[in-house]
């Protein structure tokens, strides 16, 4: 279970009028207690989340007069449920541009949000399968190569990119990706050299992507 859907957990099971003991919450999360303890300090520290301890009762509670409110926040806790099943369907739109791209980060949310719809016995209309959104097909590339160019993407990592042009010859471009462009016409990332302006490439013309480091063979 991701951190983020835990700390909706724990926020879900410390809110209720009984509040939730450490070994209910191990117990529902499947995890440790060295990983409650961390999550629990991380809400209080990093959220003011006022998580107190009843030693009377022996649970973990919301203080009542605490700093709830816009101090203390947590992903999707002032949702309403169509607000919620607004970000879900817009959330299953996106993922269907970019599945291979998008679809880890926005699972984790997607599950989250399903989860509160479910408690709320909110209808699920499939709004998502109603609107139809015309972008190109991922271009034809290698899973591992393309995955390197995400990564580097992501973190900013230089790569060599050998590109096959129409006429069939192949060159190598050496940069940092630093826009990923998925548009009607096609997919293109832009590649950035330094101080010089970005160069453009057409992801379908790709054949190979390594780290700049990389044997090449």
């Amino acid at each position: 279970m991701e951190r983020t859907q835990r700390l909706a957990r724990i926020n879900a099971l410390v809110s209720r009028q009984d509040g939730a003991t450490m070994a209910q919450m191990m117990e529902d999360m499947k995890v440790s207690r060295a990983t409650i303890n961390r999550d629990l300090e991380y809400m209080r520290s990093q959220m003011n989340a006022p998580i107190v301890w009843d030693p009377y009762e022996g649970f973990y509670r919301l203080e009542r007069n605490g700093a709830v409110g816009p101090t203390y926040m947590l992903p999707g806790q002032w949702f309403t449920p169509a607000q919620a099943y607004a970000y879900l369907t817009l959330n299953n739109m996106v993922e269907k541009i970019a599945p291979k791209v998008l679809g880890p980060f926005l699972y984790p949310m997607r599950v989250l949000l399903k989860e509160m719809l479910g408690k709320a016995e909110f209808e699920l209309y499939g709004l998502d399968k109603k609107i139809e959104i015309d972008m190109p097909a991922m271009p034809a590339i290698g899973d591992l190569d393309f995955q390197n160019l995400t990564e580097a993407l992501l973190h900013e990592q230089p790569v060599r990119i050998v590109v096959r042009a129409p006429s069939g010859q192949e060159h190598t471009v050496a940069g940092t990706p630093v826009r990923l462009h998925i548009a009607a016409t096609g997919w293109r990332i832009e590649v950035g050299q330094g101080g010089a302006a970005p160069v453009t490439i057409d992801i379908a013309h790709i054949r190979k992507v390594i780290a700049a480091d990389e044997d090449e063979t």
